[in-house]
């Protein structure tokens, strides 16, 4: 054989050789393993709070905030709370590991979702299982900036859509509800200077005021109408605060008289004092006017809008008043002011409207016999806040329920010292709003507490802004907040977040000094802990005693 002849033979083995032999097959990725489960450290424990108990359970995730499919306000950071129903174990949201306190409640701070995987993902595990959890949320559209023009430094937006609709001609109405028989401060219309439920609640208007319509624009979802006091003062309403029918101007001359705008003649002004408040009385031509109430440290004014010729008065009660120093007037241009100057602090009052006359009744502060003991014979009214609504904690304590069990303690303790205790409720039912002050107001009570326990809008981290705070409206109501608000902290042990003004319903009545308390922080699971137990809820409910004691102490000395 040829050496070519070996060599092609020799190539011809190798080549059937290698077409014989099985393809080498890719080798198979290193396995990645799972990101392990790591707990998260939780908070340093509160040595003011009980300790959070130990719950050894199956695993199950239950998220109470944010809700399936609920849209998040905000787009940077948001907390989301619940439990995994075993304090054992440890807790993963999108990849971020969440503390869990040894009850199984958890609360995390962390991203907000991205527009392309808008919903958190729980995992959750121990030594013998896991668990996981899928929520799907709403994320809140990018602001639209496309139609803001910059124009130097200056951000100018276009016009709104809800811009101010105009009204033609003199239209004028009443407000408030039509049959309502409400003469007192019960049933009000409120008034703002600006459209938006934001906004300040400035004047609270009797039913039956007339005024004219200027305008109309929708805000904050709402439709709000422009109305005139007077000539020179405009304010905000809701349109579903007016009757439906129209008052022509031929109407209001038969009562007010030849005018353009419903202007009323005020009467002769007297005083009559009682043993428990004393009552200014205005006699006024025509529909209830509108008016403003203004608290200075000595003093209450009274501002009537559309009063024409009103007389100067310069008056002291006979005999002389302890309470009361002075009553004058101030006319001004379509308006009166009257000034009822004070020898202590304004402590509640109250307008009504009856019969062509306004009262404004100035209430005393209560005799205080023993500074010792300043509450007994007192009436205080205790206000178990919600239902309706309230806010529910990572385990499912439910706000009411809590802050109910707050109030009987309460109770207790001021039924010990001699006190006529009202409740606004005593079961799990709801209560309206609105008819809690009244409960107050028509049992004379000598001051209103409404207990709450608080949460947070998104996008607020509750891990460093929790804490106590106490809530007024009127300035009258402040000294009371401001002598319960350290009694709170130091019983609750809580981060002292102030006194603060607050627009509450039930702490709107004007007949006697009232506060809302926000005690603790139901979503946070130490706090909704402590609120399960009898000696937290006690604390409570002794920081709002030792509150009411100082404050009506203060009030100790001759009437």
């Amino acid at each position: 054989m040829k050496v070519s002849t070996i060599r092609r033979f020799a190539c011809c083995l190798t080549l059937t050789a290698a077409a014989c032999a099985p393809a080498r097959r890719p080798s198979a990725p290193t396995p990645v393993p799972p990101t392990p489960l790591i707990p998260a450290s939780i908070p340093a424990p509160n040595p003011k709070l009980p300790p959070v108990p130990a719950v050894r359970g199956p695993l199950q995730i239950t998220v109470r905030y944010p809700k399936p499919d609920q849209l998040l306000t905000v787009r940077d950071s948001n907390f989301i709370f619940g439990s995994i129903g075993s304090g054992d174990g440890a807790l993963r949201i999108n990849g971020v590991s969440v503390p869990v306190w040894p009850n199984g409640a958890f609360m995390g701070w962390l991203p907000v979702p991205p527009d392309s995987a808008p919903r958190y993902e729980l995992l959750a595990g121990n030594s013998t299982a896991t668990a996981r959890l899928v929520v799907p949320v709403k994320i809140p559209p990018l602001p639209d900036t496309t139609h803001r023009p910059v124009v130097g430094d200056t951000l100018n937006p276009v016009p709104s859509p809800d811009t101010l609709l105009p009204v033609s001609g003199n239209v004028y109405v009443m407000l408030g509800a039509p049959a309502s028989t409400v003469n007192d401060t019960d049933r009000v219309t409120i008034a703002r200077p600006a459209p938006g439920n934001g906004q300040e609640y400035k004047w609270f208007l009797f039913p039956g005021t007339v005024v004219k319509i200027t305008g109309s624009q929708k805000a904050s979802g709402d439709d709000f109408v422009r109305i005139e006091l007077d000539s020179g003062q405009v304010a905000w309403v809701l349109r579903s605060e007016l009757q439906p029918q129209h008052i022509s101007p031929d109407s209001l001359r038969r009562f007010i008289g030849d005018s353009v705008a419903p202007l009323r003649q005020v009467g002769i002004v007297r005083a009559l004092p009682g043993p428990d408040w004393i009552d200014i009385e205005i006699p006024l031509t025509g529909p209830p006017p509108p008016y403003l109430v203004e608290e200075a440290d000595r003093s209450i004014s009274l501002l009537l809008y559309g009063v024409a010729g009103a007389p100067v008065i310069s008056m002291m009660p006979q005999p002389a008043d302890p309470y009361v120093n002075s009553i004058s007037s101030t006319p001004e241009s379509n308006r009166v002011r009257y000034t009822i100057n004070l020898n202590r602090p304004p402590y509640g009052y109250l307008a009504i409207w009856k019969n062509g006359t306004l009262t404004f009744r100035v209430r005393r502060p209560p005799r205080i016999a023993d500074q010792a003991a300043p509450l007994r014979g007192l009436t205080i009214t205790i206000d178990p806040g919600h239902p309706p609504a309230g806010a529910t904690g990572p385990t499912g304590l439910y706000e009411g329920d809590a802050v109910l069990e707050v109030g009987f303690k309460l109770r207790d303790l001021l039924a010990a010292r001699g006190v006529n205790v009202v409740m606004t409720r005593t079961t799990h039912d709801p209560v309206e709003l609105g008819l809690r002050p009244i409960i107050s107001r028509r049992a004379n009570a000598n001051a209103f507490v409404s207990i709450h326990l608080n949460a947070f809008p998104d996008g607020v981290n509750p891990f460093v802004n929790n804490g106590t705070t106490t809530y007024y409206f009127w300035p009258h109501s402040k000294p009371l907040g401001e002598s319960t608000q350290p009694a709170l902290v130091s019983d609750l042990g809580l981060r002292d977040v102030g006194t603060d003004f607050g627009n509450f319903a039930v702490i709107r009545g004007t007949w006697m000094p009232s506060i809302l308390t926000e005690g603790a922080f139901i979503i946070m699971p130490d706090q909704e802990a402590a609120l399960r137990t009898p000696s937290y809820q006690d604390e409570y409910a002794l920081g709002i005693l030792k509150g009411l004691e100082s404050y009506f102490a203060s009030l100790a000395q001759p009437r």
